[in-house]
């Protein structure tokens, strides 16, 4: 969505923006977030602090320092809406430094925190056309962050397909990995009646256990890519499909795109034969790239199973779907290393990296509800003032 620069004037007031709307819902939330930090003697208190940072990162503020910076230079106003306190011989309200903002992350319960953002976003989500939840699910390194065990720090989220909305995340203990992780990624993430959810994943989610959680006990579909982790289903699926190459695809796309041509041909089919929880269809997805003089660069096959039957799902569905699964790691992984410098910041302390984490998703999940897709510059144009991420905090339910 472009914006307009004259969409919000620095003479903006917050009640111009909608503040006496917006706030309220969002400190709301915070406050029903635990904290470790004790009542006595607090200053700023986790609503404040969290709806700042908020705010503040929404106009692209990364580190703390720069959080911090962004809060103190807020309009007066602003902070007296968001609860601070007057300080006397500053005469002004107060703001928290960086080392307050890094030591409350900290002390936030953040499994609460990513349960009440995620049922929040997920209420103001948008459908597909056809009513549909598409999400994709994936995990993330922070390469700057390491745990008290000297392992890496992996974040495993859940997000919309066609919003680009991340509506649930969890941290992935350092004894395992992802894969052990779908069921405590997903178990907050409700369905409406009648409403269909379909889950899609890379080839290392393509398990058995996986598979009978989604289809058999939440009620989800699943669409799984199968690669040589899998062997045995690999093999099935592609003697399944073999055949079917010989004829013209159910389904192709042909794009032009950064000095090259890529088109993807599917072909579809039952999964009659194939020892797969719940499977219902396979498919072959023939991708090929080509110069712009025609020549044939590369050429690769993926291999699908998906539990859609043949009434809920077409070849022209499945592509899509496939397709934008990887849309998890350009609207929402690149997003917070290049906008947010998720990968660059080494923040070792307790619960902080993930708590960030949540508030970068949430800044930008909120600017996509709000249609803005060059996420950089949109945070450049708050930064100038900050009024303007009010409008963002103001979302209409489905």
């Amino acid at each position: 969505m472009l914006f307009s620069h004259e969409s919000a004037s620095p003479s903006q007031t917050p009640r111009d923006t909608g503040l006496e709307d917006a706030l309220p819902d969002l400190l709301a939330l915070f406050a029903n977030v635990p904290e470790s930090r004790k009542p006595r003697g607090l200053i700023f208190p986790l609503a404040f602090t969290l709806t700042a940072a908020l705010i503040a990162m929404l106009g692209g503020a990364a580190y703390f320092r720069q959080i911090a910076d962004q809060v103190a230079d807020f309009p007066q106003e602003l902070v007296e809406k968001l609860g601070g306190r007057w300080c006397y011989f500053l005469t002004r309200f107060r703001t928290p430094c960086d080392r307050t903002f890094r030591r409350v992350f900290d002390c936030v319960d953040v499994a609460v925190l990513e349960s009440e953002i995620g049922a929040w976003l997920r209420k103001r989500a948008q459908y597909d056309d056809d009513g549909v939840l598409r999400l994709a699910i994936d995990g993330k390194v922070l390469r700057g962050v390491w745990t008290d065990e000297n392992e890496q720090f992996t974040l495993f989220s859940a997000m919309v397909h066609c919003d680009g909305i991340t509506i649930a995340q969890v941290k992935v203990p350092p004894d395992t990995n992802e894969i052990t992780q779908v069921k405590a990624l997903l178990d907050h993430v409700t369905s409406r009646e009648g409403e269909r959810v379909i889950i899609t994943m890379d080839a290392a989610h393509t398990q058995r256990d996986t598979a009978e959680y989604l289809a058999g006990t939440r009620g989800f579909d699943y669409i799984m890519t199968i690669k040589a982790n899998q062997p045995t289903l690999r093999d099935a699926v592609m003697n399944k499909t073999v055949p079917l190459v010989e004829n013209a695809p159910d389904h192709t796309v042909r794009e032009r795109n950064r000095g090259r041509i890529n088109t993807w041909e599917t072909w579809i089919t039952n999964a009659d034969g194939i020892n797969f929880p719940h499977a219902q269809q396979t498919a072959r997805i023939r991708r090929r790239t080509y110069d712009l003089d025609g020549q044939k660069t590369r050429q690769e096959y993926a291999f699908i199973i998906t539990s859609l039957s043949a009434r809920d799902a077409t070849a022209v569905d499945l592509n899509d779907d496939v397709r934008n699964q990887w849309g998890i790691e350009n609207k929402s992984h690149y997003i917070r290393d290049t906008v947010w410098h998720e990968d660059a910041q080494h923040i070792n302390n307790g619960t902080a990296p993930h708590v960030k984490a949540t508030l970068a998703n949430t800044a930008n999940s909120l600017l996509r509800l709000h249609g803005h897709t060059d996420i950089k510059r949109t945070t450049e144009w708050i930064s100038r003032n900050p009024l303007r991420a009010l409008a963002l905090l103001v979302t209409q339910r489905n």
